[in-house]
């Protein structure tokens, strides 16, 4: 059995990826930090089990990604709450990161918020936590090819807004 040292080191080596993934995923600090909480205290009641894992830090990703699509669950109204108040406190949320983390993380919710969640999900999962197709398939418990298929359409799609945004810009720069 692993002692509480171990935990710990895990502990700094997983949080900081998992409550990235959470703020990509939803955009949202509090959310995030919420979800990557609760994956570490269910990881931390289960370590005896996961310390013997090869990689506890997949089982961590796993249910972090659980969690997440959970969250999605929501009703529609309660949905339309969460985004009513979220839009609230993003300036406060904004001032606690640093203005470059801040420009990146909103470039990239405006790029992929219109996806459908799964693929919002595959793309982050793939360009930001730079999990392989693969370990994205075994995540969302679906083939490969279907992994590649979500990445081929919000590729595309994200592509499209990309050349439609430098458009726009082009336009208004002349």
């Amino acid at each position: 059995m692993a002692d509480g040292h171990d935990f710990e080191a895990t502990f700094r080596d997983v949080y900081p990826r998992l409550l990235s993934l959470g703020i990509l995923r939803t955009g949202r600090l509090e959310v995030a930090r919420d979800l990557a909480q609760e994956t570490m205290l269910r990881a931390h009641d289960r370590w005896g089990e996961l310390a013997g894992y090869d990689a506890p830090a997949m089982w961590c990703r796993v249910v972090m990604t659980n969690l997440l699509v959970d969250h999605y669950r929501l009703t529609a109204s309660e949905r339309s709450a969460v985004d009513r108040l979220s839009r609230q406190t993003v300036d406060e949320e904004r001032r606690l990161l640093d203005s470059d983390a801040t420009s990146s993380l909103k470039r990239w919710n405006d790029l992929v918020r219109p996806l459908p969640d799964r693929q919002r999900l595959a793309v982050t999962l793939y360009y930001a936590d730079d999990l392989s197709v693969g370990q994205i398939a075994n995540l969302l418990d679906t083939s490969r090819g279907s992994v590649k298929a979500m990445l081929f359409k919000a590729r595309r799609t994200l592509r499209s807004r990309v050349e439609a945004r430098e458009r726009t810009e082009g336009d208004t720069d002349g």
